[in-house]
């Protein structure tokens, strides 16, 4: 567990870093940088989940798995977010994995256009949750 104080600044923290990782995200998909950006919009996902976890659970999982796990059992299970919420967080965990990581794996406009707003919405909607 950590002191209250600085619980608060690692949850500020990462909400920021949450803000600023969607900035870049879209700096990318204007220069046509669809694999980055990609990846980019999973962890401005990622750092706002792990900021509202930090917050409402005060928990530091070492693993990307560990923190949707967390998510799922602590916030979707409590209906702190509609379970589209959490399908769009898995699939975006997901498709970054195979980006990243799968060979011949290339994103398009059209693959990553529709995920920004999707981000976005995401990320607004977990924010919300910060008290």
């Amino acid at each position: 567990m950590t002191t209250t104080g600085n619980r608060e600044n690692i949850v500020k923290f990462y909400v920021e870093r949450s803000l600023t990782t969607f900035t870049d995200a879209r700096i990318l998909a204007n220069n046509n940088r669809w694999d980055s950006c990609l990846n980019r919009l999973y962890y401005a996902c990622f750092y706002m989940v792990y900021a509202l976890l930090v917050q409402k659970i005060d928990v530091r999982a070492k693993t990307h798995s560990g923190i949707k796990t967390l998510f799922n059992e602590q916030i979707l299970m409590q209906g702190l977010v509609e379970k589209k919420s959490g399908t769009f967080y898995a699939s975006l965990m997901k498709r970054r994995n195979e980006n990243d990581y799968g060979d011949f794996e290339i994103s398009t406009a059209e693959d990553v256009l529709p995920l920004i707003s999707q981000a976005e919405a995401f990320i607004n909607t977990i924010q919300k949750l910060i008290l």
